[in-house]
């Protein structure tokens, strides 16, 4: 499964290094960057990532700059990213201590940096990555009952009506209270899932082919034809490097 990797850097240097180190572990990995919050932020919302390797100076020209760390406090308070790794990359040494206890990061590497010991920690992240992500579960409530289901189950999911519509890969289907497409990909700790129109998210392990000329995705075991949304219809070209 193709993974994605979020660098936050302000040296583009060391960005583009940390880039071609990250490619040198996972040829298929989709990398992205950025060299201040604001625009990690972003990306990280719109996205789902599934390792963050983050510089904790990000603003040189700031007198005891941690920006890095206070990027890492507001990603844990996202559900689905409470427990993604994350790498720090700094020249600090007082912060490991926080960043371990504190902060769960998978690693910590003190510049100047060895490419083989960064190497080795993203190897370790992604790999942790996978394992977590193939026992995934989500708690959908319904009359104030938990119903826990395995995302590798799900084919994907619909709002229609006013209720949530649960198709799962054994043909059966479950009825929820409805939720947003982004609330349930803000909950749901996976990058298996994408939103492909207003209301729709699928499950891209079960595509079972993509025709972007009639917009409609044929999922894997059903004749189901799902929607591509026309201002979806970028995002999903570029899940697939279209």
């Amino acid at each position: 499964m193709k993974k994605s990797v979020l660098i936050v850097e302000d040296d583009e240097v060391q960005q583009k290094l940390l880039k071609k180190l990250v490619l040198e572990v996972n040829g298929d990995a989709a990398v992205y960057t950025a060299g201040s919050l604001n625009p990690a932020y972003k990306i990280l919302l719109e996205k789902t990532i599934d390792a963050f390797l983050v510089d904790i100076i990000l603003d040189t020209k700031k007198p005891g700059d941690t920006s890095g760390i206070r990027l890492v406090e507001k990603i844990r308070t996202i559900p689905k990213y409470m427990f993604t790794p994350v790498l720090f990359i700094s020249a600090l040494e007082d912060a490991t201590k926080y960043t371990y206890t504190d902060l769960n990061c998978l690693g910590y590497v003190e510049k100047p940096f060895s490419l083989e010991r960064v190497k080795k920690l993203v190897e370790k992240a992604l790999y942790f990555s996978t394992y977590k992500e193939n026992d995934a579960s989500y708690c959908f409530r319904k009359e104030g009952i938990l119903y826990p289901v395995k995302v590798r189950d799900i084919l994907y999911m619909s709002n229609a009506n006013h209720q949530l519509n649960v198709y799962l890969a054994n043909g059966s289907r479950m009825t929820f209270p409805y939720k947003t497409c982004r609330q349930l990909l803000e909950e749901v700790d996976t990058s298996c899932l994408f939103q492909c129109n207003r209301g729709t998210i699928i499950n891209k392990d079960y595509i079972l082919n993509l025709d972007v000329r009639n917009r409609y995705i044929t999922m894997k075991g059903t004749m189901d034809k799902v929607e591509i949304g026309i201002t979806f219809r970028k995002n999903v070209l570029a899940e697939y490097g279209l």
